[in-house]
Formats: C-alpha cells, sequence, structure tokens
C-alpha cells in the first residue's frame, strides 16, 4: 500500500496530465532546467489524450516553418511556381546583344547550380553569344532589408550558411560551397576550391593540410567567411584532411547577393562560352527591355519540401517575404506589394488568425523560426495541424513536406533506440532546435495510432533563462523516449 501510495505522489509532482491514468509514469517529466508545453489531440474529435502548459509560449525554432508551409500552401497552393525572367536592352545582331542582361527576382528559392546550367543552356540555344553591357540584377520584388536581426551577426563573418541574406533573386541559396579533397602527399596543401566554378569577388585562403591515414581520427576541416569590402568576400579554410579521404564539401553565406548571383551567373555562361563584357550591378529593369528567358521554379509543392525535411532557413525566408509581397499590409489580394518582413508577419498573421482561427496572442518576426523572439504555444500548433489536415486540397502535400522519423531530414536519425525500431516512419514531424539564448528543442507533426487514428502532437521544450542550460540532445532523446510511450500507452 505505501509503495502505491509513493508512485501516486511521484507521478503527481510529474505532472501527467490529460488522459493519462494517475498510476502511469508522466512520459514527459518535469525538468528544473526547463519549461514545456505539450498538446497532443485526436483529429477525429479533438479531443485531447495529453497536455502539459498547452497555452504556455515558447521559442519554437523551426517548428515555426509549419505555420510558413501551411499559409504559402493554403494563399498560392501546391503547384503555384515563381518565375525569374531574364531580359536584354539595346539592340540584338546575331549572336550579339549590344546591351545589358538583366535578371529579376520573383522569389524562387531554389534556383541553384543546376537550375543556372540549364539557363545558360537555354541562352545558348536561343543563339545568343556575347552581352557588349553590364549583368544587371533587380531585386526591387524584396525590400533593401535583407538580413533580419537573427542574421545581422553573421554579415561580416560567419561560419555557417543557415545566415544567408534573403533576396528576390539568390544563387545556391546565397551561399558558397567550398569543395575540399586531400593532396596525394601528405603534409602538403589540400585542394580547396570554390564548386562549380570560380566566382569573382569570392577568394579561397587555403590553410588546410594533407595528414596521414593514422591521424584520420584527429582530423577534421571547417571554414569561415569574412567580408573585406563590398565587393570582396574571403573564404578562410583551416584543418586537416586524411591523404586517402573523400571529397568534402562545405557551405557559408555570402554579404553581397546581388554581386555573388550575378557572378553566378557569368561563370556559367563563360562556361557555355558565352561572354558578358560588363560589370555586375544592381538595378531595376528599363521600360524597354525586352524578354529573353523565362524560368519557372520547381512548384510549391517541391519548395515546401525542401523547407521542411531539412529545414532550410533560407527558403523559409525568402517565401516569407514572396508571402508578404502576395499579400501587403493595407492591400487587396495581387495589389502591388513589396517583400518585407513586415508584410510577411502581417499575411501570416492573418492566415493564422483568419483562417486557422487562433485568436490567443502569439508572436512571429520571421518564417524560418531563427529569430528566438518568435512565440507559440502547443496548442496553437495543433490547432495548424488539425486545420490542414481538414484541408485536402492542399494536406497531402503539407503531410509529405514532413521528415518521417529515422527516414530522411532532419529526423533520419531519431529513434535509434531498439524499442522505438517498429515505429519508424510511421510519425511525421518538423523539428525546432536553437542553442541561443536557451537551449530550445521542439517537435510537432502527426502520428496514426490503430485506436485513435491520426493523431496531432506538439512539443515544445525550453530552458530557463539566466540558468545553466540543460543538453539539447538530451531534450531530443527524452521527446523520442515519451512520444513512443505516448503511442504505445493510449
Amino acid at each position: 500500500m505505501k509503495i502505491f501510495v509513493l508512485i501516486l505522489g511521484l507521478v503527481f509532482f510529474a505532472g501527467a496530465e490529460v488522459g493519462w491514468a494517475a498510476a502511469k509514469a508522466d512520459p514527459f517529466p518535469s525538468s528544473q532546467s526547463s519549461i514545456q508545453s505539450i498538446h497532443i489531440m485526436r483529429l477525429s474529435d479533438g479531443k485531447t489524450l495529453y497536455s502539459k502548459n498547452e497555452e504556455s509560449l515558447l521559442i519554437p525554432a523551426s517548428v515555426t516553418k509549419l505555420f510558413t508551409a501551411g499559409a504559402l500552401l493554403s494563399k498560392f497552393k501546391p503547384n503555384h511556381t515563381f518565375k525569374t525572367r531574364l531580359y536584354y536592352t539595346g539592340p540584338r545582331e546575331n549572336e550579339k546583344v549590344k546591351g545589358d542582361l538583366v535578371i529579376v527576382g520573383d522569389g524562387d528559392p531554389l534556383f541553384t547550380s543546376e537550375v543556372l546550367w540549364q539557363v545558360s543552356s537555354d541562352i545558348e540555344h536561343l543563339g545568343v553569344r556575347e552581352f557588349s553591357g553590364d549583368l544587371i540584377v533587380d531585386n526591387s520584388l524584396f525590400d533593401k532589408m535583407d538580413r533580419d536581426s537573427s542574421r545581422k551577426e553573421g554579415e561580416q563573418e560567419s561560419e555557417h550558411a543557415y545566415d544567408s541574406p534573403i533576396t528576390a533573386f539568390g544563387v545556391n541559396f546565397n551561399a558558397i560551397a567550398l569543395a575540399i579533397g586531400p593532396n596525394l602527399k601528405e603534409r602538403m596543401p589540400a585542394f580547396v576550391n570554390v564548386d562549380p566554378y570560380p566566382i569573382r569577388g569570392i577568394q579561397v585562403q587555403n590553410e588546410i593540410e594533407t595528414v596521414s591515414e593514422k591521424e584520420r581520427k584527429s582530423a577534421a576541416v571547417n571554414a569561415f567567411r569574412k567580408t573585406l569590402t563590398s565587393k570582396k568576400e574571403v573564404l578562410v579554410a583551416t584543418g586537416e584532411i586524411p591523404v586517402h579521404s573523400p571529397l568534402k564539401k562545405i557551405y557559408r553565406s555570402i554579404t553581397n547577393a546581388e554581386l555573388t548571383a550575378g557572378e553566378y551567373v557569368r561563370a556559367f555562361f563563360e562556361s557555355r562560352d558565352i561572354l558578358i563584357k560588363g560589370q555586375v550591378k544592381e538595378g531595376k529593369l528599363p521600360k524597354d527591355a525586352k524578354l529573353l528567358l523565362e524560368v519557372p521554379s520547381y512548384e510549391l509543392r517541391r519548395l515546401v519540401a525542401g523547407l521542411n525535411v531539412y529545414s532550410n532557413n533560407y527558403i523559409a525566408d525568402v517565401l516569407f517575404k514572396r508571402l508578404g509581397a502576395k499579400f501587403p499590409k493595407g492591400g487587396e489580394v495581387d495589389a502591388p506589394g513589396q517583400g518585407t518582413f513586415a508584410n510577411g508577419i502581417y499575411a501570416m498573421t492573418q492566415f493564422i488568425k483568419k483562417d486557422v482561427g487562433i485568436s490567443t496572442p502569439f508572436t512571429l518576426k520571421n518564417g524560418s523560426g531563427l529569430d528566438p523572439s518568435n512565440r507559440v504555444s502547443a496548442k496553437q500548433i495543433t490547432s495548424l495541424l488539425s486545420y490542414m489536415e481538414k484541408r485536402f486540397d492542399v494536406f497531402p502535400e503539407f503531410l509529405a513536406s514532413l521528415p518521417a522519423f529515422g527516414w530522411d531530414g532532419t529526423l533520419k536519425d531519431r529513434f535509434s533506440e531498439k524499442e522505438a525500431e517498429p515505429y519508424r516512419g510511421y510519425v511525421r514531424a518538423k523539428t525546432g532546435t536553437l542553442s541561443e539564448p536557451v537551449a530550445v528543442a521542439c517537435l510537432a507533426g502527426y502520428f496514426r495510432h490503430p485506436k485513435h487514428g491520426l493523431v496531432a502532437f506538439s512539443i515544445l521544450e525550453n530552458g530557463k533563462s539566466g540558468k545553466g542550460q540543460p543538453s539539447i540532445y538530451d531534450l531530443k532523446f527524452k521527446q523520442d523516449r515519451g512520444l513512443v510511450a505516448v503511442i504505445k500507452s493510449l
């Protein structure tokens, strides 16, 4: 009897709530070093199966992308494409354009090397071999604020790719890839190059040494970017690489998006022997310019998949601004607008309040979750998940954009314990992680239960401000274990 009373007391203080018998251990025990907001809901009738502080507002980190993806699919539709347009000025005589090449951005976040290779090939097929003027990049669809507060720290120096500037036209996520290969001889400099072609304005400082196979365990490579001037950036590559190591690639953000994107275009054109004689400049499309080529993006369904599966911050915030340009504050649908973070916030807020029907307070500063000022509750997230499940016109694409536990994306290495193996692939969810200003580990999505059918869940956990922070790895491990316990015990 004493043992039974003790168990009841422990469970009570652990905070087990709705849907759990008192004698069961709480699958998400409270901790002195963190705060939680958790809500698990059966979607067939909206019944809460488990909750804990479900209305508390916490930092969601990249779980914010669920709201972004939901708004995009609902407002643009899954098959929508964004169209980058190439124009030329001046007369065209045979293979030569006696004027400028003008590229107008439309917010395509997946304008990559693969796309640019095809574009350069198409220009060749159109019979153009030379532009005598400049290459002008028109990013006027978005405002000049290409870095919000969450990206400012990486403006002059960065060791990351995720803090890249947000522009209407960008190439390769406004980042640079460094390809690193070992030398044939030990103690010799490694081979370090910008991939796939050298880019004007980007210098490489190679400080990587090739070492023996015996040193493989301790060998590691890194790189950081320094911005020297508005037209000059340096990528400093450091560390060691074993003599027989496979090729490695490191991605780092850039500062001058217009210049680098334009030089990417020049480099690919030169690979096809198409010459641009002038300089890369920022500007606006002249009224007398003639359309040369229109390049549609991948359909939105694919863009959203890239956004969620790999939690790509650049895709999220480019599309966040594009949403703001489509639905600006004070404007009607399709009224002229500019992609700003403020307009993105307005458009997202309207979607959350009017479409999803959330009336309780929340804070969203960007669409990626990179800004730690974002605040939402677990219940607000499950409300979104419930709303999307009822939208059959967009729900299949929304669900497919979420990585599966133990299979792919940010969840590829989760559910690693043997007890969780049967559930791999049966849970689809979005992760959220930040290390500053507090530790943040979040998880939200869907699972199908044999008794309850489709279930939406949201688990938000933040370290307490001003105190020692919990291990993010431990938080994720406990969340995985708790989720398995819930699925097994419901």
